[in-house]
């Protein structure tokens, strides 16, 4: 992984950086012909005092109307296009910095004020004049988890949510199978870890990736309270009573963008356990690709049906906030709408995953097949080198790394000794998957605590291996404890159309670096590690040991 991959201090290759600032120009020129806005910042207090910097933006004349609030760590001012837009369509936009960013005062702590001061904000809008007692939220990423927090608190006059990449449960984010996601957590750290934004384009990331003990890299995750108490990563992530949430959420995102599945999870969890309507939306896209606009996801070509434009994601959320906001009449359509990738075509459903699935467990047998029975005997086995761990190629990576993103050829990494591959036969006819995709693997190691990782690809008529999803699963000692440990490995959601001709692979191994820390196989914790061990890994695939993935094919 080169430096030179982060271009400037946003992220963006330069010329993806260019074409979003461009097609932010060309929403505001298409937009300058409508009554301009009125701005002005005032700093709220919150409940401890503290002066958070907020800008508001509405119509001169406009004497009462719904809000719409947007609360971000990454600078107010980089809104102001979006605000505007909503000013323009009759709403009063509020954007925020939160705690410790930027205009704000105070300490930033990631998301552990989110819920205390949002609420508090929510407080402060209902009593303003200009406020006709509709709230409702916007935010994409952090500024997601910040409006979600807010929906156990009930606000009476929060009334809905435009999430965009947005979580609750932040473990699936930022340690998905226990694994630390060092190539989301170091950056974005390093990047928005302090008051301001700090320029990252120069740093060596390759080496700060490789370094050891890791923990010396990583000063930013010990924070303190003003109680001299350190934040572990587990404080990062609050409980969530999500049966108390009644707030209405659309929610957004993409099955390369690294929050998919947290995303997932939460409409999964507030559509169960709340009593607020939930909708989701999934497309093909990577993290923020509305910013960038850029139409290829890795080397997948998004199609003009599935474009990621931020002009279009804006008058998607204006014409739910005219819904749940002002009550205006829509049709009424399912509540899931995906895309399935290679058909290039949307569907709807009534829920996530669909109901009309039909799950199908295939077998990892001797001789790199992957079948409906278990009918091998045998194991097999490789040797997992922690100095010599399997490169992260493409997948649900972090946008900070462009070249990293999306669906790429695996088929050279296929050629390790250290990666297994299971591949079915041909599929006779055409086929569309839809749902989670789940692996069980039954594991011996000779570490002391270690990892598993898998992947799923398609392998077209031609013999090229693309990637769908991956996951990995950190195991304890404690797990190893028996002769044989069961490991299940979420590699996550996805729908995708396979062709008669076209197979299924699933790759396995124990690394998939940079994008995970890497185990030192040793027992100590990966972040104080400065010694690793190669060890052999072992795979069972028998009627004893029935190594499987499961597939969801619509029916």
């Amino acid at each position: 992984m080169k430096k030179s991959i982060y271009c400037n201090e946003y992220g963006l290759h330069k010329s993806l950086y260019w074409r979003g600032l461009l097609s932010i120009w060309a929403l505001l020129i298409s937009l300058s012909y409508v009554t301009a806005q009125k701005k002005m910042t005032v700093f709220v207090s919150m409940q401890d005092g503290v002066k958070l910097a907020t800008d508001i933006y509405k119509l001169p004349a406009q004497q009462t109307s719904p809000v719409i609030l947007i609360r971000t760590p990454y600078q107010k001012e980089g809104m102001k296009s979006i605000a505007r837009y909503f000013a323009r369509q009759g709403f009063t936009a509020v954007v925020q910095d939160v705690r410790g960013k930027y205009s704000s005062e105070g300490k930033f702590i990631p998301f552990i004020n989110e819920t205390r001061d949002g609420n508090a904000m929510l407080d402060w809008l209902s009593q303003q004049k200009w406020c006709d007692g509709n709230i409702g939220m916007w935010g994409s990423s952090y500024l997601g988890y910040a409006a979600l927090r807010l929906t156990a608190s009930n606000h009476p006059n929060l009334k809905s949510i435009f999430n965009i990449s947005g979580w609750i449960d932040g473990y699936k984010v930022n340690s998905p199978g226990g694994a630390f996601h060092q190539m989301l957590i170091i950056p974005w750290l390093l990047n928005e870890g302090q008051k301001t934004r700090k320029s990252v384009k120069d740093m060596d990331f390759e080496a700060i990736f490789k370094h050891t003990p890791m923990i010396e890299v990583l000063p930013d995750l010990n924070f303190e309270t003003k109680k001299g108490k350190r934040i572990s990563l587990k404080d990062l992530n609050p409980a969530f009573p999500y049966e108390k949430s009644s707030v209405p959420v659309m929610h957004w995102s993409g099955w390369y963008d690294f929050v998919a599945n947290a995303t997932i999870g939460a409409y999964i969890s507030l559509h169960q356990q709340g009593k607020g309507k939930q909708y989701l939306v999934l497309g093909p896209w990577y993290h923020n690709q509305w910013y960038h606009e850029n139409p290829m996801v890795g080397d997948y070509t998004v199609k003009q049906n599935a474009e990621a434009k931020l002009k279009h994601l804006l008058v998607q959320a204006s014409a739910w906030f005219e819904q749940t906001l002002r009550g205006k009449k829509s049709p009424t359509n399912p509540p899931v709408k995906y895309y399935v990738l290679f058909e290039d075509t949307w569907k709807t459903s009534q829920q996530w995953p669909p109901a009309n699935t039909q799950n199908t467990l295939f077998y990892l047998s001797q001789g790199g097949k992957l079948g409906t029975k278990p009918n091998s005997r045998k194991s097999s086995t490789f040797v997992y080198n922690p100095l010599a761990p399997v490169p992260t190629i493409a997948g649900a990576n972090f946008h900070f790394f462009l070249d990293q993103m999306g669906m790429k050829k695996q088929n050279e990494l296929e050629q390790r000794k250290d990666v297994l591959t299971f591949t079915t036969s041909a599929f006779k006819q055409d086929k569309t998957v839809a749902g989670n995709i789940i692996t069980q693997l039954f594991v011996a190691s000779e570490g002391i605590g270690t990892d598993f990782t898998a992947k799923l690809t398609k392998v077209d008529k031609h013999g090229n291996s693309w990637n769908l999803v991956d996951g990995i699963a950190r195991i304890t000692p404690e797990d190893l404890q028996d002769k044989v440990a069961k490991v299940n490995i979420e590699l996550g959601n996805i729908a995708f159309q396979l062709k008669a001709g076209e197979r299924l692979r699933l790759q396995i191994s124990s690394s998939n670096f940079p994008k995970y820390n890497r185990n030192p196989n040793t027992g100590v914790s990966p972040f104080d590690a400065v010694k690793f061990k190669a060890v052999k890994q072992t795979i069972y695939h028998n009627s004893q040991y029935p190594s499987s993935v499961t597939i969801p094919f619509l029916k």
